[in-house]
């Protein structure tokens, strides 16, 4: 069962995947849902919206244009699997380059 009401960020992680919107389009598409993601599963450390945003804010500007691709492809894949799967509460994802190195 997927959550309802997130059906612009899936288009924006299609669309991503696909490459027919860039690392900054994608953004913008997706930080506006962060805080209703927070509230509707939960987020223990309460600031899921400025720690998505400074995962993102670290891929541009702290890691090397080369890899930013595949550093966000990681956020697309966290968020399609909190739309999908709907884990309770939301827990970024420990095995990610940028959450392990920059300790969000």
């Amino acid at each position: 069962m997927s959550l309802k009401g997130y059906e612009k960020v899936t288009i924006a992680v299609s669309r991503y995947r696909k490459y027919e919107i860039d690392f900054h389009e994608f953004r913008g598409w997706v930080i506006p849902y962060a805080c209703s993601l927070q509230d509707d599963l939960g987020y223990e450390r309460k600031d899921f919206y400025n720690n998505l945003d400074n995962w993102f804010e670290y891929i541009e500007f702290c890691y090397l244009e080369v890899d930013r691709r595949n550093l966000t492809l990681s956020i697309a894949n966290f968020l399609e699997l909190l739309i999908e799967q709907e884990p309770r509460p939301i827990v970024l994802p420990k095995g990610d380059r940028v959450v392990k190195e920059q300790m969000l």
